[in-house]
């Protein structure tokens, strides 16, 4: 009976380890990718947040008035974006056979509260329809990239999370601060319907943020 158990707990841990094992890959920020080995080529991707005149990695939800006037003038309030890089490079260097265009078709934005922000308000997952070409190298060991913008958090989700944390019900600091990390999937197909996906992440905070100049 004890040397059952001992099995059973090896075998468990042994597949503990390959699910964490395959959980890796990609570049910084990027948790793993899947279709390589059919589209011939291998992508690393990393995302960066932007915000005109702003913190890029603070979501600010609240428009502030940053000089009474007259007239008023109020902060940029609008999508919080980020950019997305790109690095294609071929699985076999050696190759004959063009790759061609891969193409990103859509993304999924999902978002999860930090260990210390366990209490704040969920934000809904976001889905994206788009089309961002990447055109590998066509042989050799040398790379490619592309940057596209992509969305952080809408203003959908703004005006959602600012509901929310006014409501009292979930907890947040006394500028309503609090830390998410969103995980990003992004799908496509290339030239010849080969499916291909791979995700990135990036942590951040959302609350109340000062973006006048």
């Amino acid at each position: 009976m004890k040397k059952r158990s001992f099995f059973l707990l090896s075998f468990i841990f042994f597949l503990s380890a390959v699910f964490f094992y395959g959980c890796g890959g990609g570049g910084p920020g990027s948790p793993g990718s899947d279709g390589s080995e059919k589209t011939g080529v291998i992508l690393e991707a990393s995302i960066l947040p932007t915000y005109a005149g702003g913190n890029a990695y603070s979501v600010d939800v609240f428009q502030d008035i940053c000089d009474p006037g007259p007239p008023p003038v109020v902060e940029i309030f609008t999508d919080h974006g980020a950019d997305l890089t790109v690095t294609a490079r071929l699985v076999n260097p050696d190759t004959t056979f063009d790759p061609g265009t891969l193409y990103i078709e859509k993304y999924t934005i999902k978002y999860f509260r930090s260990s210390d922000s366990i209490g704040a308000p969920p934000i809904e997952s976001d889905v994206r329809f788009v089309s961002i070409p990447i055109n590998p190298p066509s042989s050799g060991t040398g790379t490619s990239s592309v940057t596209a913008s992509v969305l952080l958090v809408d203003l959908v989700r703004k005006d959602k999370y600012a509901s929310d944390v006014l409501s009292g019900i979930y907890s947040s600091s006394l500028a309503f601060i609090n830390n998410y990390t969103a995980v990003y999937e992004f799908e496509g197909k290339n030239d010849f319907d080969e499916k291909f996906s791979f995700e990135v992440q990036t942590d951040f905070q959302i609350g109340n943020f000062d973006n006048c100049n």
